[in-house]
């Protein structure tokens, strides 16, 4: 493998951060500094928004990062592409979600706005074992997520992704076939959450072409890019990429496409992708045996 300064384009969800343990292996962690420190740039590459993300991650070294899915791409701190929803497809989409009870965020730029159902699934993630709803909307605006009724008519501008909630199937299977042709999505089933989630994006906007975006913004080439990721939504960013690594405990259609399947995320996978492919500074960097 050549080894030039690669970038590096990780997931967070069942890639870099393990929801069975909450946290982000110390492994993770120490493979991170260690590939930074032989000169590696990494990115973050998340469907999530740039207001989900935890200070504790963003606490990283990063260089930049791909949000909601590759509508929204940073290098360092410096905003280097955006692209909002059409209007009309999302005014349409929003009222079918009410209509039915479907849970969902809208996911912005900068801030998010959450019906209840919504509010109740990621205060539950933002506060553990809560009880206290008037703390936990607290912990939530201070993360930027604020109810949907607060919603200005020129915060629709600003929308960027839907991302849904919720635990009634027929409905949200309902609205996938009312995704119209600008727009492209997936719903799978959360166990950790035990509700359905899904995304709806902008067609042809992925993290693929968020990885494009930064590679041409840094004059770099495909060939030494590599991408680790375990979800559906990786899988675009997968193809792409001149390495590509999925997690064992990744779903099917992602191993198919990677190069390598590393271990499970709870057997400190990313840090063994890493070490497998030389990335790392020197061995002393990752304690645990893997």
């Amino acid at each position: 493998m050549n080894m030039n300064p690669k970038l590096l384009f990780i997931d967070i969800d069942g890639t870099l951060f393990d929801h069975a343990k909450d946290a982000i292996p110390e492994s993770a962690k120490k493979a991170i500094l260690s590939a930074k420190s032989k000169g590696h740039k990494i990115f973050l590459s998340t469907g999530r928004p740039y207001a989900d993300i935890d200070q504790e991650i963003l606490n990283l070294p990063l260089d930049g990062m791909i949000v909601s899915c590759g509508a929204v791409v940073y290098v360092e701190n410096k905003l280097i592409y955006c692209t909002t929803y059409p209007q009309k497809e999302l005014i349409s989409l929003i009222q079918f979600m009410l209509d039915n009870d479907i849970g969902f965020s809208l996911d912005g730029i900068h801030k998010n706005y959450l019906t209840e159902e919504a509010f109740n699934c990621l205060s539950g993630l933002i506060l553990k074992n809560n009880e206290d709803s008037e703390l936990s909307r607290a912990m939530m605006t201070k993360n930027n997520c604020f109810p949907f009724e607060e919603m200005k008519k020129e915060d629709l501008k600003k929308v960027v992704k839907i991302s849904i909630f919720t635990k009634n199937k027929e409905a949200c299977e309902k609205l996938f076939q009312k995704i119209p042709d600008s727009l492209t999505g997936f719903m799978y089933k959360n166990n950790h959450l035990r509700l359905y989630n899904g995304e709806i994006s902008i067609k042809g906007i992925t993290k693929g072409t968020g990885l494009q975006k930064i590679t041409s913004y840094l004059n770099k080439a495909i060939n030494d890019t590599i991408a680790i990721g375990d979800s559906l939504n990786d899988l675009d960013i997968l193809k792409i990429a001149g390495l590509s690594i999925c997690m064992d405990n990744g779903a099917d259609e992602c191993k198919k496409a990677a190069d390598f399947v590393t271990k499970d995320i709870s057997d400190d996978g990313l840090a063994y992708a890493f070490k497998y492919f030389k990335l790392l500074f020197c061995k002393c960097m990752v304690n645990r045996k893997i």
